[in-house]
């Protein structure tokens, strides 16, 4: 693994990742229909509970990424209104992309059955192996033999 790449997800983050960006897709869909109601109305401390759920495990996903330092939970002392929770959410949605973008990538070695490459997860577990690092792990494995 390049030092680029020192930290990858588990196959556990992405599948936490899976759950929780459709959750978080839901609750976008009922907050901007709020919002366009009644954008400054304060939520509830149950809705709060309901989004930062959802939130607060994204976050700690997404700690490794340069988008965290950004990344806000809710604060029940501070009631924010549905539009600040769109704006939240929306944040979390943009950082959630670039992770996809990041991490779900074409892999020669796995291919469709016309040979051509598709995309998957690159994980710890199953890393997707640059150009070239073959060799270098090969070369790596016979020292370690010597």
């Amino acid at each position: 693994m390049t030092k680029k790449n020192n930290w990858l997800p588990t196959e556990k983050n992405i599948e936490d990742y899976s759950l929780l960006i459709d959750m978080l897709h839901a609750q976008r869909q009922e907050f901007d229909i709020l919002s366009k109601k009644k954008s400054d109305g304060p939520l509830n401390k149950m809705k709060i509970k309901m989004v930062n759920r959802v939130i607060e495990p994204l976050n700690e996903l997404l700690k490794n990424e340069p988008s965290h330092k950004y990344l806000d939970v809710l604060n029940e002392d501070d009631l924010p209104t549905n539009s600040d929770v769109v704006l939240i959410i929306s944040q979390y949605e943009k950082a959630l992309l670039n992770f996809k973008n990041k991490y779900f990538l074409f892999d020669k070695n796995y291919t469709d059955k016309y040979g051509d490459p598709r995309a998957r997860w690159n994980t710890k577990e199953n890393p997707i192996l640059e150009e070239g690092q073959e060799d270098a792990d090969e070369d790596a494995d016979e020292d370690d033999e010597e």
